[in-house]
């Protein structure tokens, strides 16, 4: 995933934690928008964030106790609080940008987004902030997808919590990318963000809610649109 000043399409459809599994072919149009980094001096957007989902964000950031990346995407993806639109913390939202998810962006010091808000696709920037806060080192673009591909140990025979890149099929400067749960045949099951897809947020009607949760998305060595708009382009231990 490379962040530019243009329009663009990507985007997957996926699981919430304990649902079924649907595939990873639903594309969704990314706009360009500018909203606040609420962490920041420098505030841009156009809705303000509400004090008390602020200060509930970062008391989420506070409770979080895993030791290692892993740990703590899971208890992201397992978040039960929920802001002022009665909204989980670990999703896009409706009405204005996840405080949560603006955070990740503040926390790694990505600046070379200029929408820092959660309509900036979030993969990335989500296991970046993971790997920060559990002392590892993270790519020179954190919120870059395919900055992954540069990072890390290459490996064959993956563990759970190492990470899986996946190229698009249509362009090669964006993707996704996750931790490694399991695998069944030919199909991955990713756990990581902006991997899940219901209603309008408050990027536009082609926005869905994405979430933190666990994906079912094909290896697709063949790079077949009709199988998946990802493939898997390669397995990275973290260091």
């Amino acid at each position: 995933m490379r962040i530019a000043r243009r329009t663009f399409l990507t985007g997957i459809a996926s699981t919430l934690l304990v649902s079924p599994a649907i595939a990873d072919d639903d594309r969704l149009e990314y706009r360009e928008y500018s909203f606040t980094d609420y962490f920041s001096p420098r505030l841009r957007g156009r809705y303000p964030v509400r004090p008390e989902d602020l200060k509930a964000a970062n008391g989420i950031v506070d409770s979080l106790k895993g030791k290692d990346c892993y740990s703590v995407m899971e208890e992201l993806s397992r978040i039960t609080e929920v802001g002022s639109t009665g909204e989980l913390f670990n999703m896009r939202w409706k009405t204005f940008a996840n405080p949560l998810i603006v955070r990740f962006f503040h926390d790694i010091g990505y600046k070379n987004t200029p929408y820092p808000g959660d309509c900036t696709p979030w993969c990335a920037a989500t296991l970046s902030w993971c790997l920060k806060r559990t002392g590892k080192r993270v790519p020179s673009d954190p919120a870059s997808s395919q900055s992954y591909l540069r990072y890390g140990t290459r490996i064959t025979e993956p563990q759970q919590g190492d990470i899986c890149v996946f190229g698009d099929v249509g362009d090669r400067a964006h993707g996704h990318v996750g931790l490694f749960v399991s695998r069944s045949g030919d199909t991955l099951s990713i756990l990581g963000g902006n991997q899940v897809g219901v209603s309008e947020t408050n990027c536009g009607p082609s926005f869905r809610k994405s979430k933190i949760g666990i994906a079912q998305i094909p290896i697709n060595p063949k790079k077949d649109r009709k199988v998946g708009i990802h493939y898997l382009a390669a397995y990275v231990r973290p260091v």
